[in-house]
This record gives C-alpha cells, sequence and structure tokens, in this order.
C-alpha cells in the first residue's frame, strides 16, 4: 500500500504551484530590470556619440 494518499499528492502539488506564482514573477522582474538597463546604457552611449558629432 501507497505511504501517500491522493489528498497529500495534490496538496504537495497545489504547494509548488503556490511557489511558482512567488518565484516567477520575481524572475521576471529581474529580467526586465536588467534588460532595460542595457538598453538605457546602449541609448546613452548612442545619444552621447551623437552629441560628440554635434559639437565638431
Amino acid at each position: 500500500m501507497s505511504k501517500f494518499n491522493n489528498g497529500d499528492i495534490i496538496f504537495s502539488l497545489f504547494s509548488i504551484f503556490g511557489l511558482l506564482f512567488y518565484i516567477v514573477p520575481i524572475i521576471f522582474v529581474i529580467w526586465f530590470a536588467i534588460t532595460t538597463t542595457k538598453h538605457l546604457k546602449m541609448q546613452t552611449k548612442l545619444l552621447e556619440d551623437i552629441k560628440e558629432r554635434l559639437k565638431q
């Protein structure tokens, strides 16, 4: 006979899904922040290059 019944398995699955609802948004926010920072750095560099060309 199995040590776990269906209620235990369903409860553990809901616990894992509940944990994913916290982890996935955190990972998305970190990815979005890193991506946005990279794009802003590239944009700043491009604007500084344009500024230098306009000074000449």
